[in-house]
């Protein structure tokens, strides 16, 4: 009996110490990339002319279509996503046949204390399809190529994207690396989008989606008060959306599991999520059809401008950054804000402080209505007037022409700009929502 139990807990010791040695290994004291974020708006710019370039739907289908992008493009935008998504850092370094990417990811409650995940990878351009993974390494602990991928297959399974994730290597054609940067050659099929539509949006967003857009149709509707034609305050909109949301809360809340108040504060946050969407799709005259394709058979409220501070541009300022910053992309939204302003100087509009104000103000206030969800719809139902969420904006320039704008402020980041901009944050810290 005693040989038995040997035989029996002296390999289940053994197996174990190697886990824990794996863990140990995983997981390291200090970061190995540690950067901020890069995105600027000429960053944003190339990006919204990348893709337009690529865009499958300017070329008949079945056709072969190219993606570029310069290292620096790639390397940008691999930070920017680890941040917004990982809260961490990242970098990839290009040579001809070859990508290494790294990465660190701040975990606040690793095992033994340390509270880094470094990740290294190596990977190898094939002759056809995606990059082959050569090597992988979690911080100390190196990982075989063919573990990584069943990893990787158990993951997009779990998350119900695996459909999707065949789809994608099966449009991809081939990937070039060079030190010049990368190119993607992809084939395009029109039923490819549906399905890419219904990948980003799941189902569960798709649910909450029709609620708010159901809640919309009803407020919009011509009524005595609200004529066919007239246009409607976002003061009106945004907190009778919000108040829903409050209200899906509290049910869900009291619901006969009782969840624990993380789970309820992220039930909140998506509900907050949904209604933002909503709102910014419809202020921006797109319809939901627009990403979740089942909302071609929903009810569609009716077409109204969406004012706010006296201008119906100021609430798709405020409520796309609001989007972006919940989305995660707090420093993307603010990139996005002031690259917008700086193409209105050439285009024509002109650089308007007034409507960088909206932006900041959605950014605020979209990150608060995330990371603080329950106390975001609180005080949302508290607001009744555009004032609470969106501050006063006498005396802010606009309509700058481009040399104007360069003649009075210097341009982004210089002394003059700055200045005006410390006003604008501090116009949005006194924010009632905010407090």
């Amino acid at each position: 009996m005693k040989t038995l139990t040997k035989f029996v807990l002296l390999p289940l010791l053994g197996l174990i110490l190697m886990l824990l040695l794996a863990v140990w290994l995983c997981f390291e004291q200090q970061p190995r990339v540690l950067r901020g974020s890069e995105l600027t708006p000429a960053d944003i710019a190339r990006a919204r002319s990348m893709l337009r370039d690529a865009d499958p739907r300017r070329a008949p289908p079945g056709t072969v279509r190219n993606f570029a992008a310069s290292p620096r493009d790639l390397d940008v935008l691999l930070n920017d996503v680890s941040q917004r998504l990982l809260h961490g850092s990242a970098r990839v370094d290009l040579a001809t046949g070859v990508a290494d990417v790294y990465a660190s990811v701040h975990v606040p409650r690793s095992p033994l204390g340390s509270h880094w995940l470094n990740v290294q990878a190596r990977l190898l351009q094939s002759d056809q399809g995606l990059p082959e993974l050569d090597s992988l390494w979690l911080g100390r602990l190196p990982v075989p190529a063919w573990l990584a991928g069943i990893v990787l297959h158990q993951v997009a399974r779990h998350y119900q994207v695996d459909e999707e994730l065949r789809m994608g290597v099966a449009m991809v054609q081939r990937v070039a690396l060079t030190d010049e940067g990368l190119v993607i050659s992809y084939l395009w099929k029109p039923e490819f989008v549906d399905l890419v539509k219904t990948a980003v949006v799941p189902a569960e967003l798709q649910a909450r989606l029709k609620l708010y857009n159901d809640r919309l149709v009803q407020l919009v509707a011509p009524s005595a008060a609200l004529p066919e034609g007239h246009d409607v305050m976002m003061a009106a909109l945004l907190p009778a959306l919000t108040d829903l949301a409050r209200q899906r809360t509290v049910a869900f809340a009291q619901g006969a599991d009782r969840p624990d108040p993380t789970a309820v504060s992220v039930f909140a946050a998506h509900e907050n999520r949904a209604a933002l969407i909503t709102l910014a799709l419809y202020t921006a005259r797109q319809p939901l059809a627009r990403i979740v394709p089942a909302a071609r058979g929903w009810s569609q409220p009716s077409l109204r401008l969406v004012q706010l501070r006296g201008r119906d541009d100021h609430p798709l300022h405020f409520l796309v950054s609001a989007v972006l910053a919940a989305e995660g992309g707090g420093r993307l939204a603010d990139a996005i804000g002031v690259y917008k302003e700086v193409g209105d100087t050439r285009e024509g509009s002109g650089f308007s402080f007034d409507d960088l104000a909206a932006d900041r103000a959605g950014t605020r206030i979209g990150q608060r209505a995330v990371h603080d969800a329950l106390g975001f719809q609180a005080r949302m139902a508290e607001a009744l007037q555009e004032s609470d969420f969106m501050p006063d904006i006498d005396g802010l320039p606009s309509f700058l022409t481009e040399a104007d704008f360069r003649r009075q402020y210097g341009g982004v980041g210089e002394p003059g700009y700055n200045q005006v901009l410390a006003d604008i944050e501090q116009r949005v810290a006194r924010l009632p929502l905010l407090h």
